[in-house]
């Protein structure tokens, strides 16, 4: 019995230490499988929420910048539209062009039809009231009648549409006089706001709102890139072969590089500062004129293309180069043929893109005289002008409300000028990119 008892236990031990051994092996394995599952659970977690961060990043940053483009808008639709009121004018054939009163006549009859309006609803004979009741008209609406007058235009006898002023029109609920005039006007279907605001698009600088336009800035931009464009693209991609090509690897080339690379750095009032030293008081540049303008911006992008050329040369292959060079070609015959070809996309994108820059330049255009009050449309690059960035900082820092508006749309049509450049350049590189030379 003694015998069959540790026999008995003896076979208990040896089954228990195979069943423990058997569970703690699984115990191991789901504990390593736990242990996995909740490693994947928090890397699934963490990969959430890094995603949720990056998607609210995203959000918050598309909508500041629609909360930026509605405020634009919303200033800025107002300014789209003119508000005329109808004047019945008198014997405006007996004017004479050649006159040496021809302004002050065309005023005169201008004076004469708000007098038949408004003689039995304000009193004419105080100064004061006639001054503000006379104030409903623009100030240039009898440069408008002259224009009519010297053009042979026959002015019609239903009466004559011309600008209100919106001077007038914004401060007329603050004044019991001008609201007087006001709802005279309105009573009598005299006045309209419905008009689109052609002087907007056609028009350069003026001192009242209503007369003030975007085109000369627009000229002046368009004749200032002309000249840095001129003086930029082939010193800037020229140095760019240089450097890149030509010189070789010593201490010369080293500073040279580090100094441009310093001066793409360089603020751009600073240029401002040299265009006017330079430029305006050494070599007698005019002032404000698109030359000037232009060869000081020229300055500022020539870096940005020097590495934007150094960069579109260092992408070429050197198979090409070598290749090239075994077939007898000439290391200059290996640049013009074979290395500018290939590196053309990224250069045209690299000069759209310095377009795209310096079109947004204000300071160092403000530096050198480009502030200036201009009212006629630039005709040459010696002729005074302003560009869109510095038209539009001076109307928004106008105490006028209205000129906030026209400056609304003075950075909408900036913003649009730059999406295009924009687009361009990208489809330029896109279309570039496999075409064969």
């Amino acid at each position: 019995m003694v015998a069959l008892s540790v026999k008995v236990v003896c076979n208990l031990s040896f089954f228990h230490c195979i069943f423990g051994t058997f569970m703690g092996k699984n115990l191991a394995r789901l504990l390593k499988q736990h242990r996995k599952s909740m490693r994947v659970f928090f890397r699934s977690k963490q990969d959430r929420f890094f995603s949720l961060l990056s998607l609210s990043a995203l959000g918050i940053s598309v909508g500041m910048l629609m909360l930026v483009l509605c405020s634009i808008v919303n200033n800025g639709y107002k300014a789209l539209t003119a508000t005329k009121i109808l004047l019945h004018l008198d014997d405006t054939e007996s004017i004479r062009k050649d006159s040496e009163y021809f302004r002050e006549d065309c005023i005169r009859r201008i004076h004469s039809a708000l007098d038949k309006i408004l003689s039995s609803h304000v009193d004419l004979n105080n100064p004061e009231t006639k001054r503000i009741a006379y104030s409903i008209v623009s100030e240039t609406a009898h440069y408008e009648l002259a224009d009519l007058i010297q053009k042979n235009v026959r002015i019609s006898p239903d009466g004559l549409w011309l600008n209100a002023s919106t001077e007038f029109l914004s401060g007329a609920k603050n004044n019991e006089i001008s609201s007087v005039v006001l709802k005279t006007f309105e009573d009598q279907e005299r006045i309209k706001r419905s008009f689109f605001n052609k002087s907007l698009f056609t028009n350069s600088h003026s001192k009242v709102p209503e007369n003030a336009g975007i085109l000369g800035a627009l000229i002046g931009s368009l004749l200032t890139i002309i000249v840095c464009l001129a003086i930029a693209i082939p010193l800037g991609i020229m140095t760019g072969i240089c450097m890149q090509e030509l010189l070789s690897n010593n201490k010369v080339s080293s500073i040279i590089e580090i100094s441009i690379n310093n001066l793409s750095s360089v603020p751009s009032i600073i240029f401002g500062v040299l265009g006017l030293v330079v430029y305006l008081n050494i070599f007698g540049v005019p002032r404000s004129s698109s030359l000037a303008g232009g060869m000081t911006l020229s300055i500022m992008i020539l870096p940005y293309l020097i590495l934007t050329t150094r960069q579109a040369l260092a992408a070429v292959p050197e198979s090409v180069k070598h290749a090239a060079l075994s077939l007898g070609a000439t290391n200059m015959q290996v640049i013009m043929h074979h290395s500018l070809p290939i590196a053309f996309p990224a250069l045209v994108q690299g000069v759209l893109v310095s377009v795209a820059r310096i079109i947004g330049e204000s300071s160092p255009l403000i530096m050198i005289g480009m502030v200036a009050f201009v009212i006629d449309l630039p005709k040459t690059f010696l002729d005074p002008a302003s560009v869109l960035p510095v038209q539009i900082y001076i109307w928004a820092n106008n105490s006028s409300a209205e000129f906030t508006k026209i400056s609304a749309i003075a950075i909408l049509a900036l913003l649009m000028i730059l999406l295009v450049l924009n687009m361009i350049a990208a489809f330029i590189k896109r279309r570039l990119d496999n075409f064969s030379f």
